[in-house]
């Protein structure tokens, strides 16, 4: 195997704390370059801070303002890998930015700035920006036009957070990697080349032994180094809280996103979301004082968010009260402390901090986010390698990740063209929820029909053991909140029936 340490006698050489989006990043291309590569996560997978994002692919429009060009441009670029990664999870959106008399920058200014990102991208797969005509502002439904002078237009893409995750670490295991959600590390000690790792799950625990360690415990980061035995250097966080909120569709539909300017400086961005049956609001940068594990939206910030809202835009004819919010979320993004005043202006960058340990080493990564995951990983490699690991070339960038083998066209001919035993609809979310492993849970509906009978409206229970068997889900809360979300979608009665199919 190309980058094993042959000449280890230890379980593996690499052992990966955390199982988001940047754990999985790590995983998927350490066991691709050749080593021998084992994740733990203490609960479930995209379990905290990676299933709770704007769900977005994007270059970060407004980082243009403190001059963060590398930090766009890397995620531009990044955007357009991703489209060609996960097509059945990444797909284009087109934003508009309206511009009143009371914006706090001008049109001139913004539609400066959206040069500026199509520049930087320097995409064929995307649209470029622009400006609507007056009779196509006219027609944006919901939006108000009082002082309306201009409204610019973008594209970015959008995500399934969690799944992306998921995928990925499908696609580490498939490669070899050894895989574990609802593991929890509960203790690190020192080897003369490495490391030993105590290992707790409901069966009780083992010890394991790596010569490198990376941990990507995101908010957790430095809890779990107060976990080994021996000093390990340590960055301070700021723990910022991003939170959401959740509307039905008013009619007629949304059918585009919108990045809005609050009066603060900050954008809020209205997106459309689950094949349009709702619209998403957000976010937030708040601080995040409590128990970083157990977020919440605040009082403040879901007024904060209902405000914006309301501002721009009137929802069902009138304005939106906290009786119309369907869902809230809050995710804690683990940012480096640079000092930075406002939550909204501490940078996003990551950092990595190496410690060597004889012939293997410890590594701990702050920061990092959903677009540019695939480049922290890259960056990852560079520093195991910098202590000594073995590793392959680089392979990230051309390979999809696990589902991503079709275009969204051969996709859409794989739902089109199923088995008639699953509903057209049914059909659909497969495929754009698993990608092509679909095709392999048709293929099972067909040869055992029972297993296409809907356990919950909309929900086979060939997928329910696609979760179970093959995405380590556990609960039906591992199921219906980062799998899928359909609990948006389903009634009590239907909770109740994936709850027991669960617990059967």
């Amino acid at each position: 195997m190309v980058g094993s340490e042959n000449t280890n006698n230890s379980d593996f050489d690499l052992v990966v704390i955390g199982g988001g989006i940047n754990g999985a990043a790590v995983a998927r291309d350490a066991v691709g370059r050749g080593m021998r590569v084992a994740l733990f996560e203490r609960g479930d997978y995209a379990g905290q801070t990676s299933s709770s994002s704007s769900k977005l692919i994007h270059g970060g429009l407004r980082y243009l303002e403190s001059y963060e060009f590398s930090l766009v441009r890397g995620s531009l670029k990044e955007r357009d890998v991703m489209m060609s990664l996960a097509p059945h999870l990444v797909q284009p959106v087109r934003f508009l930015v309206p511009v009143y008399a009371h914006s706090r920058r001008p049109w001139w200014l913004l539609r400066l700035g959206l040069y500026l990102y199509d520049f930087l991208a320097s995409s064929h797969k995307i649209a470029r920006s622009g400006s609507l005509s007056r009779p196509e502002i006219e027609a944006i439904p919901h939006l108000k036009k009082s002082g309306l002078k201009a409204v610019m237009h973008y594209v970015d893409c959008q995500v399934d957070d969690a799944r992306l995750v998921i995928s990925t670490l499908l696609d580490a295991r498939a490669r070899g990697a050894d895989i574990n959600s609802h593991h929890e590390v509960t203790g690190i000690d020192p080897l003369p080349d490495g490391y030993r790792v105590t290992v707790q799950n409901k069966s009780g625990s083992r010890d394991v032994e790596a010569r490198y360690i990376v941990n990507t415990a995101g908010p957790f980061a430095n809890e779990l180094l107060d976990r080994v035995s021996g000093p390990l250097p340590k960055k301070d966080l700021r723990l910022v809280r991003g939170s959401h909120l959740l509307f039905k569709m008013p009619e007629p539909a949304l059918t585009t996103a919108f990045t809005l300017q609050n009066d603060d400086g900050r954008v809020i961005f209205v997106i459309p979301w689950q094949e349009g049956r709702f619209i998403m609001v957000g976010t937030t940068d708040a601080l995040q004082e409590g128990n970083p594990a157990d977020p919440d939206c605040s009082d403040e910030e879901r007024d904060y968010l209902l405000a914006a809202f309301n501002t721009y835009f009137e929802y069902q004819g009138q304005t939106a009260t906290i009786d119309d919010i369907v869902w809230s979320w809050a995710g804690v993004r683990p940012l480096v402390d640079d000092g930075a005043d406002d939550p909204s202006k501490v940078t996003r960058g990551v950092r990595i901090i190496k410690t060597r340990q004889g012939k293997g080493g410890f590594i701990s990564v702050y920061g990092g986010k959903l677009t540019t995951h695939r480049l922290l990983g890259l960056k990852v490699m560079k520093k195991l390698a910098s202590l000594g690991a073995k590793l392959g070339p680089a392979w990230t960038s051309e390979a999809p990740i696990y589902g991503g083998g079709l275009d969204r066209k051969a996709l859409e001919e794989l739902a089109e063209n199923g088995p008639g035993i699953l509903a057209a609809a049914i059909r659909h979310r497969l495929v754009f929820t698993y990608g092509d492993i679909a095709a392999k849970m048709f293929e099972d509906a067909v040869s055992i029909p029972a297993s296409a009978a809907e356990i919950a409206p909309g929900i086979p229970e060939i997928e329910l053991r696609h979760a179970r068997d093959f995405e380590d889900a556990v609960t039906a809360e591992d199921f219906l909140y980062r799998r899928t979300k359909l609990f948006l979608t389903l009634d009590d009665n239907g909770i109740t029936a994936i709850e027991k199919w669960f617990s059967s």
